[in-house]
């Protein structure tokens, strides 16, 4: 029997196009293949197939750009592609299949495995898996009828829908960006109804996890509930048309504040594992999360923005979970040729710095400290206190106010015969040249302290602090970035006898604490 080439649609929205040998099919917006997207030309793509080598060439026609297993195409360039490949009629959208029939010879087993959506051989080989252990899918019962709770008050709302059933394999998502996108075409949604499904197979995978025995389920920021912005119980309502249009029994958690549930911190997967998945040990090497804030540079595809965040990408890693892009999971792109940010501090790979015995001097001085907001000066300052028997006292112009009681306390220290520390942040030359001035008229030496904390690691010590409830007040990026403007390098032309460069030192009261400072805080 010849053996023929079909172009199938993935949604199975129009009936196979047939692909005759050696002939040039054109294929774009029209009755043919139900497509009514101005964006993608009557002339997008042209097909022509070689039935005999089974292999077809591709050439782009139109003007916006078309893809194939995740790549991009350019415009008149030939590509020669196989059995199975997913072809996207417009890049990330309109998925389509190219099938032989009878299939090549190396496909002929696989194909009479499985169904021609099922195109994840991780998830296909997930049907046999039955790890020790596993339970039953009748062990657990799922949920008799849709509700929602509140958690912490409102940090965190949980809805789960009809239908859900534990499991120990979580397919987890987030959703703006990834489930769902603003209808309107603008960055951020204009209201509760502005929205749509983000890719034509969504539902399709989704339903495909429940099939594998996953427990499907939402992991969503939500900070404008949080301040007031949108209402909650308008959000649920959208929360719940969401869910009723995939037709998907999902769990959904939303975190509205700034604490331990918001992404990328994973106060909302303890909450899963620990009280919402009725008992049920979670295998993480099984589970997985998708989501779009992945840091993936500006043009990682033609024409797309860069990612407003990594929060997504860094929750998978503080969790050990394997990480898709929405594109990645939902469309079959591949992640090799796309440039992904990466986090400008890894604090798993920080250890704690002995103390700097250079810090405390056997002669009456003023040292001044210099540092970002967070890089560890107030520690730093207690520590040389503590490890000079008291010798040194020290002056913090957030807690006296302004700098001349700062310079009327540190005078009378002085006076008292001790080495007084100033706890400030000191950016520039004229900060600094107080204190210099000072010590001259005192009659005493000032050497400098500059604290090595980068900007990326005094922001990650600021928001454990918030996270841990520490008694220091939050720090806007603002004010990082006036104390980065102002900053010059200290040097002893300023007066100053030395000038020390102080790594970050820190210590933990417990465990928890130490685990949660190993963990990525920042969302970029």
């Amino acid at each position: 029997m010849p053996r023929k080439c079909y172009l199938t649609c993935l949604l199975n929205s129009h009936p196979p196009i047939p692909l005759p040998h050696n002939i040039e099919t054109v294929i774009g917006r029209s009755k043919l293949t139900k497509i009514k997207d101005q964006s993608c030309s009557r002339n997008q793509l042209s097909i022509k197939a070689d039935c005999e080598n089974c292999s077809v060439e591709l050439k782009q026609l139109g003007l916006n750009p078309s893809g194939f297993d995740g790549f991009s195409m350019t415009k008149d360039a030939v590509y020669k592609v196989g059995h199975n490949t997913r072809i996207e009629v417009l890049l990330n959208n309109h998925v389509h299949l190219l099938k032989f029939d009878p299939p090549p010879v190396d496909h002929s087993k696989a194909e009479g495995k499985r169904k021609l959506e099922d195109m994840e051989p991780e998830q296909s080989s997930r049907k046999s898996i039955k790890m020790e252990g596993d339970s039953k899918p009748c062990d657990v019962k799922a949920a008799p009828e849709s509700a929602w709770e509140n958690v912490d008050s409102g940090e965190l709302y949980i809805y789960t829908a009809k239908g859900v059933k534990s499991s120990e394999k979580i397919a987890a998502f987030d959703m703006d960006g990834t489930l769902i996108t603003p209808k309107s075409g603008k960055v951020y949604p204009v209201d509760i109804s502005d929205w749509k499904i983000a890719f034509p197979t969504v539902a399709q995978k989704l339903k495909e996890q429940i099939e594998l025995g996953f427990k499907v389920i939402i992991l969503s920021n939500q900070a404008p509930i949080g301040s007031g912005r949108v209402k909650i119980e308008d959000f649920k309502k959208k929360i719940e048309n969401i869910v009723r249009k995939l037709d998907v029994p999902i769990q959904a958690y939303i975190a509205t504040g700034k604490g331990f549930y918001r992404k990328p911190t994973t106060g909302m997967w303890r909450v899963l594992s620990e009280e919402k998945n009725d008992g049920l040990v979670i295998d993480m090497e099984k589970s997985f999360y998708c989501g779009d804030a992945a840091g993936r540079t500006a043009n990682w595809a033609p024409g797309k923005k860069k990612d407003h965040s990594m929060a997504d990408k860094l929750m998978a890693e503080n969790l050990g979970l394997t990480f898709y892009t929405p594109e990645e999971f939902f469309l079959g792109h591949k992640l090799s040729d796309v440039l992904m940010k990466k986090p400008d501090f890894h604090p798993k790979q920080y250890t704690p710095e002995p103390f700097d015995q250079r810090l405390i001097s056997s002669e009456k001085e003023i040292l001044v400290l210099v540092g970002f907001p967070g890089s560890g000066k107030s520690f730093i300052a207690r520590e040389i206190i503590k490890k000079s028997d008291n010798r040194y006292v020290s002056v913090c112009r957030d807690e006296l106010g302004s700098w001349q009681k700062c310079a009327s306390t540190a005078t009378k220290f002085i006076q008292q015969g001790k080495s007084v520390i100033v706890d400030s942040t000191n950016p520039d030359k004229e900060s600094r040249a107080r204190w210099t001035a000072l010590a001259h008229e005192l009659g005493v030496g000032s050497r400098c302290a500059k604290m090595a904390a980068s900007l990326a690691h005094a922001r990650h010590n600021n928001k454990y602090r918030e996270l841990r409830k520490e008694k220091h007040l939050p720090v806007s990026d603002i004010v990082f970035h006036s104390y980065k403007n102002k900053f010059v390098e200290p040097s002893t032309k300023e007066g100053f006898k030395e000038v020390l460069t102080v790594k970050f030192t820190g210590t933990f009261e417990n465990e928890d604490a130490e685990k949660m400072y190993k963990l990525h805080l920042l969302e970029k």
